[in-house]
């Protein structure tokens, strides 16, 4: 079972993409609505994947991004970004949104629940090709 920590500070969108995450089959989903509440999930579950908002209440992105850069135990964890900010308004290098291990990148006002699913399915699908290979 593939584990995915959403981290979404607003309520109606957490639920829509839960929703569609949780039909995909084989995958678990927490929700964290705060960067802190998300760590609190990181440290009690195996979490898998994160899929981050990167304007939550109390830090950005970018902090909770270095906050779990410097655990060993979570610096691993792939990340897609759901953001309605676009990449290249961060000012951040490609090497740097991978030394933060961002697996893909999705703008937020044009991303359906379907093309997060996709988004999320495409990261596991990797895993099982690199485990097969």
């Amino acid at each position: 079972m593939n584990r995915v920590l959403l981290i979404e500070d607003d309520a109606w969108l957490s639920e829509l993409y839960c929703s569609a995450l949780a039909k995909v089959s084989g995958l678990e989903v927490d929700r964290a609505s705060s960067a802190s509440t998300a760590l609190e999930a990181l440290d009690s579950s195996k979490i898998d994947l994160i899929v981050l908002d990167m304007f939550l209440g109390e830090h950005n992105g970018v902090e909770f991004l270095h906050e779990i850069a410097s655990y060993q135990d979570t610096r691993r964890i792939p990340v897609i970004i759901l953001s309605a900010v676009h990449k290249h308004d961060f000012g951040m290098q490609p090497d740097r949104w991978a030394h933060y291990n961002v697996v893909e990148y999705l703008y937020k006002p044009s991303t359906k629940p379907d093309q997060l699913v996709g988004a999320v399915s495409k990261q596991f699908l990797k895993d099982t090709q690199k485990v097969t290979s």
